[in-house]
């Protein structure tokens, strides 16, 4: 008698599951059983006729329209049934438009309990058909290969774990890498992985060249044959891995190999790369509220950090990193583009030159910020060379410009919202004052910072305005740039060469409206005292 989904229901992690659609198709005999992760539109080549699929649907579990078109999928190419697990966790909740479809399809549709795991519904189901069809889950064949590797990446958390095991099944030694050509992890020998690495560092596009037909190439490094394979869905490229190539590989070692490795690497990139993600939001989110202190009490701000593996109670500095870049290129395209090249590059590499100093200093990428929490207690690090440094990683990148600004020290984690002003205003007035590229530090621009505040006074503006009224008052009846001549003259210490160049004029020029204005003022802005009033009513004027 062939197993049924009805009587599924009745043992192991079925048991107490609640049929939510499709009652009708419960004594659709099961064949097989298998996880399904894929969650792109075309995975009618995975399906199986009579095999209950087992989901969480975490990939698409916001999106119901994707989520019916696998399901559709699975009632055309005979899938017996869906169990969805974790409901509550991933899905939320099961969308009525899903119900709808399993029920007019006749196609059974199972929410498992909370606390069920996928082995616990699949280990006993697989039993009993085992019985019945036992060369159909040979373990040495491609659905075999391709449940223990599913299996194993839904039971375990920690990702180098499910390589080393997945190559250990294979009886392989095989390098995974991401789509810019860094390991993600290997078994291989230190210098194959270091010759892999120097081939995709050159070759990467030829290599995806090569792939594009059949998804696997064979290619020579260093005089060693070498079998590369994409791991990829149907839109996405997710990374790839490489193996030692032999006269043992065949088409059956294609079914055995490249296929189960295709579908779980897919999943296993696809779950890396979402929780990268949820981690990241939780970052972001973290220092934002720390950043205005969103905390009932020190200790929650801590407990909090504590969750996520960080430590605040030991940084007392904080680093910006202001991208130029994002904020004054106008097309979207460009923008997008210094954003990926940052969080898919430059990221990793000042977090990792980071924690070289010490491991708890870590960072958050807000839009175009990017916010180091640093230990720097009792000046153990150089801050002007750790942040000259920095400032290398942002070199050779056209369209890419930074600056950065450094907050003075602090004591307490309250504190914090305090010092990232710091940093940011050191940033954005040291940006106008002396360029971009360049590293500020809040003391260089304190008193810069002080004057603007001044400068929101109307006494202080009017005071400002009287300070070069005549010279204005001329500019306006006479149609010259007088204003602007002085203002360029004073941030190029009076250096008429200098200002003539900028301004596109000869230098005679510069040298008459230098003689007009001192007659105009009845004395030299240019000689102390009253040098360093106009170098401050500009600087007043400018934060205006």
């Amino acid at each position: 008698m062939s197993l049924t989904i009805r009587e599924a229901l009745k043992f192991g992690g079925l048991f107490g599951a609640t049929v939510v659609a499709g009652e009708e198709g419960l004594d659709i005999p099961i064949k097989s059983v298998s996880v399904l992760e894929i969650a792109d539109r075309n995975i009618s080549h995975w399906v199986l006729k009579k095999q209950l699929y087992i989901t969480a649907f975490y990939a698409i579990c916001d999106n119901v329209e994707q989520q019916k078109v696998v399901i559709q999928t699975l009632i055309d190419y005979g899938g017996c049934g869906l169990v969805l697990c974790y409901v509550g966790t991933w899905v939320q909740q099961i969308d009525q438009e899903i119900i709808d479809l399993c029920n007019e399809a006749g196609f059974p549709l199972i929410q498992a309990r909370q606390d069920v795991s996928y082995i616990e519904i699949m280990n006993p189901i697989q039993n009993l058909l085992y019985k019945e069809n036992a060369p159909a889950l040979e373990p040495n064949n491609e659905t075999g290969i391709r449940n223990d590797f599913l299996n194993l990446i839904i039971n375990e958390e920690n990702m180098n774990v499910v390589f080393q095991q997945m190559n250990q099944r294979l009886e392989k030694r095989i390098s995974y890498y991401d789509t810019y050509g860094k390991i993600i992890f290997s078994d291989r020998d230190d210098a194959d992985i270091q010759k892999e690495e120097e081939y995709l560092k050159y070759n990467f596009n030829h290599v995806l060249y090569a792939c594009s037909k059949k998804g696997y190439t064979v290619q020579s490094i260093e005089g060693k044959e070498c079998l590369i394979v994409l791991i990829r869905s149907q839109k996405n490229l997710f990374g790839l891995f490489i193996t030692d190539y032999d006269e043992t590989f065949s088409e059956e070692m294609e079914e055995k190999l490249i296929h189960p490795l295709v579908v779980s690497g897919s999943l296993i990139l696809r779950r890396k790369n979402r929780m990268a993600d949820l981690r990241e939001k939780a970052v972001q989110e973290y220092a934002a509220d720390l950043l205005v202190w969103n905390f009932p009490s020190n200790e929650r701000a801590v407990e909090r950090g504590y969750e996520l593996g960080l430590t605040i109670l030991d940084k007392n500095c904080i680093v910006l990193i202001n991208i130029n870049s994002i904020q004054q290129m106008t097309s979207p395209k460009v923008q997008q583009e210094i954003q990926d090249y940052v969080k898919r590059v430059l990221l990793g590499k000042i977090e990792e030159f980071m924690k070289s100093y010490n491991t708890d200093n870590w960072l958050a990428l807000r839009s175009d910020t990017i916010i180091l929490f640093m230990d720097n207690r009792d000046s153990k690090i150089d801050m002007k060379k750790f942040c000259g440094r920095l400032l290398g990683l942002f070199q050779g990148k056209p369209n890419l410009s930074v600056s950065v600004g450094v907050s003075n020290s602090f004591t307490e984690v309250t504190k914090m919202p305090d010092a990232y002003f710091q940093a940011f205003e050191a940033a954005v007035i040291g940006r106008e004052h002396y360029g971009e590229n360049k590293v500020i530090f809040y003391d260089a621009v304190y008193f810069f910072q002080k004057l603007r505040k001044m400068g929101a006074q109307d006494e202080t503006y009017e005071v400002c305005q009287r300070f070069i009224g005549p010279v204005a008052s001329y500019d306006e009846e006479h149609g010259t740039e007088l204003v602007d001549t002085l203002r360029i003259l004073l941030e190029n210490n009076g250096n008429t060469h200098t200002a003539a160049s900028q301004m596109y004029v000869h230098k005679n020029t510069v040298l008459q409206r230098r003689n007009k204005i001192i007659e105009l003022l009845g004395y030299s802005p240019f000689e102390m005292p009253h040098l360093l009033n106009f170098l401050i009513v500009f600087d007043i004027l400018k934060g205006k």
